[in-house]
């Protein structure tokens, strides 16, 4: 089964490794790339070695195909307090089963009522700072949040209602693949 490892900078001893992982199902394509997603109860293993539960269902949203690969990776909850979540992050690559990124602390939201933002600035610039990101990072990392609001904000796809329908094979079991 797939999985996904999100990676972090510790800036306390300047090494970077896995902080989260899980397994994931793979849904199937479309015109906007893969679609990976897992139900609620899902096991998330933590950097400590601890086992936390995935707080609900959620579909994530790569694409490995993408002529620049893009500087984010999406999750897709439509949940009473969370839309869609996005890591900006080092572009998700796959090998031996595995979707890895490093996550570079800089996160968008959308809640339900259409509320958008960037959170985490002070943590990314904390990062920033700190020499383990080039200055060509940084900014690539910035220009992704500030273009990607904007189409959050707009429900532009695939950040619309695209992972709609992948939600819902994940919930009824079928995947459209």
């Amino acid at each position: 089964m797939p999985r996904i490892s999100k990676q972090k900078w510790s800036i306390a001893d300047g090494t970077c490794s896995e902080a989260f992982s899980w397994e994931v199902e793979h849904l199937g394509s479309d015109e906007f790339g893969t679609w990976l997603g897992a139900r609620g109860g899902n096991p998330v293993r933590q950097r400590d070695g601890r086992v936390e539960p995935q707080p609900g269902d959620v579909v994530w949203l790569v694409q490995p195909d993408a002529p620049e690969p893009p500087w984010w990776l999406p999750a897709f909850w439509f949940s009473d307090t969370t839309d869609l979540t996005v890591d900006i992050c080092t572009p998700p690559t796959l090998s031996e089963g595995t979707w890895s990124f490093v996550d570079l602390e800089l996160d968008l939201f959308r809640t339900p009522d259409g509320r958008a933002g960037i959170v985490d600035q002070d943590e990314f610039e904390e990062l920033a700072r700190s020499g383990f990101l080039t200055e060509s990072q940084a900014r690539r990392a910035l220009d992704a949040a500030d273009a990607l609001l904007q189409l959050v904000t707009d429900d532009a796809e695939p950040f619309g209602q695209a992972a709609l329908p992948w939600l819902r094979s994940l919930q009824e079991g079928s995947p459209r693949r």
